[in-house]
C-alpha cells in the first residue's frame, strides 16, 4: 500500500485505491458548505458603512486590515497548495480534497473583491497591503520564506527534505490558516453580534467552516506522516515546529496590537492576545506537540457556537429555488 508521500514517477494517483477515506469525508463536508460570496446579501452592510458615525473608524480599519490579510494569505495558501502539497502528496484522496480546498482559497480572495466593492475601498490599499503595512508584510515574508524551500530540484524522498515538507504544512496549517485568520474572525464577528456589518459575518461565519475543514486536513496529513515516516519525528525537529509557532504568534501579537489601538466593542488586544496564545496551543496539541503558552483560555466562547447558529440555515434558505446546485442536494439516487 503507498504511502502519503510515496514518489509518483507515472503521476497517476487513485482516489479508488487511497486507505486514507478520512480525506474524502473532509471533501464531502467542504461541497456541504459551498457558498458563493456574490449570493450573502450586503445591501444592510452598505448602508451602515455609509451611515456617518455608525461604523467607527477603529471598526473601519479593523475590517480593512483583515480584508488586506486574506488578500495576502488566501493567495498565499494556494501558492502551498500549488507548489508544495498538491505537487509532493501522491494519495488519490488527499489530492482530490486539496482540489476542493484550493477553489475555497478562490471563493475567499472573491470574498475580498465583493467586500471592496460594497465598501467603496480604494483596492490598491488592500491588495498591497502586504507591501505596505508592516505587520502585514512580516505575515508575508514569514509565509515566503516557508515557500523558498522547495525548488524544481527538491527531492521529497529524503528524510531532510520529509521534515522541510511537514515545517511548511505547519506554517500554514497551524499558523497562517489556524491561528492568524481564526483571531481575524473573532473580531468580525464580533461586530456581527453587535448588528454590524452582518453581511461580512456571514461572509467570515461560511469561510470560518472552510479554514475549520482546512486545519483539520492539514493536521491529519501532518500526524499521517509522523505515522508512516517516524525517523523524522525527531526531538530537534519537534523543537524546531515549536518555535516556528511560537513566530508566528509574536507576529500575529503585533499585528493585534495594530489593529485594536482602543479596542472595539468590549474586545481588546489583551483579549486577542489569550486568544491567539489560545489557538497556538490547541494547535500544536493536535499534531502530539506540547503547549507553548501556560494559563491560557479562550476569552471567546462563543465562536465555536456561532458555527452552528441559525444564520448559517437562514442563509441557504434566502437562496432561489432555482438554485443550480439545489437538486444534488435532494437526491439520494
Amino acid at each position: 500500500m503507498t504511502k502519503i508521500l510515496d514518489k509518483n514517477k507515472e503521476g497517476v494517483s487513485q482516489l479508488i485505491q487511497s486507505p486514507n477515506t478520512w480525506a474524502i469525508d473532509l471533501w464531502r463536508k467542504g461541497c456541504a458548505n459551498h457558498w458563493m460570496p456574490q449570493e450573502i446579501d450586503m445591501s444592510a452592510d452598505i448602508k451602515q458603512w455609509k451611515s456617518n458615525g455608525f461604523i467607527t473608524p477603529d471598526e473601519k480599519l479593523l475590517v480593512k486590515r483583515t480584508l488586506g490579510l486574506f488578500a495576502m494569505g488566501e493567495s498565499m495558501v494556494s501558492n502551498s497548495i500549488d507548489t508544495v502539497e498538491y505537487r509532493y502528496i501522491t494519495d488519490g484522496a488527499c489530492r482530490q480534497y486539496l482540489l476542493r480546498k484550493n477553489f475555497e482559497e478562490s471563493l475567499h480572495n472573491w470574498t475580498v473583491a465583493v467586500c471592496c466593492e460594497a465598501y467603496n475601498l480604494h483596492v490598491d490599499e488592500v491588495a498591497e497591503a502586504y507591501k505596505n503595512i508592516k505587520t502585514i508584510k512580516d505575515k508575508n515574508k514569514f509565509a515566503s520564506q516557508a515557500l523558498s524551500q522547495f525548488g524544481p530540484d527538491f527531492n521529497i524522498e529524503t528524510k531532510e527534505n520529509k521534515q522541510l515538507f511537514l515545517k511548511n504544512m505547519v506554517v500554514f496549517y497551524l499558523v497562517v490558516e489556524g491561528t492568524w485568520f481564526f483571531s481575524n474572525f473573532a473580531l468580525i464577528m464580533s461586530l456581527g453580534r453587535q448588528n454590524k456589518l452582518t453581511g461580512l459575518y456571514d461572509q467570515i461565519n461560511y469561510t470560518l467552516r472552510d479554514e475549520s475543514i482546512h486545519v483539520e486536513f492539514g493536521v491529519n496529513v501532518i500526524n499521517k506522516i509522523k505515522e508512516e515516516y517516524p525517523s523524522v519525528w525527531t526531538k530537534l525537529l519537534q523543537e524546531e515546529l515549536l518555535a516556528t509557532v511560537k513566530k508566528g504568534v509574536e507576529i500575529e501579537i503585533e499585528y493585534a496590537k495594530e489593529i485594536l489601538p482602543n479596542g472595539i466593542l468590549g474586545v481588546t488586544a489583551d483579549m486577542l492576545v489569550d486568544y491567539i496564545k489560545f489557538l497556538a496551543n490547541s494547535r500544536v496539541i493536535s499534531i502530539g506537540l506540547p503547549e507553548i503558552y501556560d494559563s491560557v483560555k479562550n476569552p471567546f466562547p462563543w465562536l465555536g457556537e456561532a458555527q452552528d447558529a441559525t444564520g448559517i440555515a437562514a442563509f441557504f434558505e434566502r437562496r432561489e429555488k432555482n438554485y443550480q446546485n439545489a437538486g444534488m442536494l435532494d437526491d439520494d439516487f
